[in-house]
């Protein structure tokens, strides 16, 4: 009988554990810890592998460390291609001559460059939006507020108010979790009165994007529930069983092949 996928995941977890006791192993010792065969050790690295959580060369296999939410925008990760895989989904859920709210997130930042090929409004709190690409006819507007680093992002009562003043067609969102229990959530106490403002002043779809280390999981501080939430845009690394549970909450799910 076929691993269910909750042992699959169960056991990759506990490999990327493994390896971040130890320097490094090679890929007969890890078969032999976890007591599975040549065969399934190397599906599971393989795996391991394009989710960026290990590095595998010559037999020898070591844990690499997960790049934060603000790494240099050029880097080449394994995490920065499933970001962009992710964000070149979104445009197909946008409508031309949409009034847009894009929150802070280093995903988001992706998501307007991707946009680009559409005339929009974009208001944001997101500092990096200047360096973004834009279509000629696109207007961006930044909500003002107080600046926040590293992250560069605009919170505070200015942009609290700012954005009460007005509604959008789409909210754009990354987050630091999405799950069943808490819903949408962040970990910076800052950002999280400015992205509920945003969810709560959308007129037709919250979108939320978050690659699949945020699926199934919490964060500190609440954003949005389930039911605000409309579409969730991941990767095909996301949890199956969390990605069943969102559907049946009435989410659409969009899992992307990177």
């Amino acid at each position: 009988m076929k691993n269910s996928i909750a042992n699959v995941d169960a056991r990759r977890e506990s490999i990327v554990s493994k390896l971040q006791q130890n320097e490094q192993m090679s890929v007969k010792n890890l078969a032999h810890e976890f007591a599975v065969s040549l065969v399934t050790i190397r599906r599971d690295l393989k795996a391991l592998q394009q989710m960026g959580q290990i590095t595998w060369t010559h037999g020898r296999v070591q844990a690499v460390l997960q790049p934060d939410a603000d790494e240099l925008l050029n880097d080449k990760s394994s995490m920065n291609h499933i970001k962009d895989c992710i964000a070149q989904a979104v445009p197909e859920y946008i409508k031309e001559n949409s009034t847009l709210f894009v929150n802070s997130s280093s995903l988001c930042w992706r998501m307007i460059n991707q946009l680009a090929i559409k005339p929009l409004t974009i208001i944001t709190n997101n500092l990096r939006v200047t360096e973004c690409a834009r279509h000629p006819e696109t207007s961006i507007i930044m909500t003002g507020g107080e600046v926040r680093y590293p992250k560069e992002s605009l919170v505070g009562t200015i942009a609290v108010q700012f954005l009460e003043t007005m509604q959008s067609d789409y909210t754009l969102i990354g987050c630091d979790g999405i799950s069943w229990d808490e819903g949408l959530t962040t970990h910076n106490i800052y950002e999280s009165q400015v992205n509920s403002t945003m969810v709560q002043r959308t007129k037709q779809k919250v979108i939320c994007v978050a690659d699949y280390r945020k699926v199934g999981v919490s964060s500190n501080y609440h954003v949005a529930d389930l039911n605000q939430i409309d579409v969730l845009i991941t990767d095909t690394f996301a949890n199956e069983r969390v990605v069943r549970s969102l559907r049946k909450s009435g989410i659409e799910v969009i899992q992307v092949s990177v």
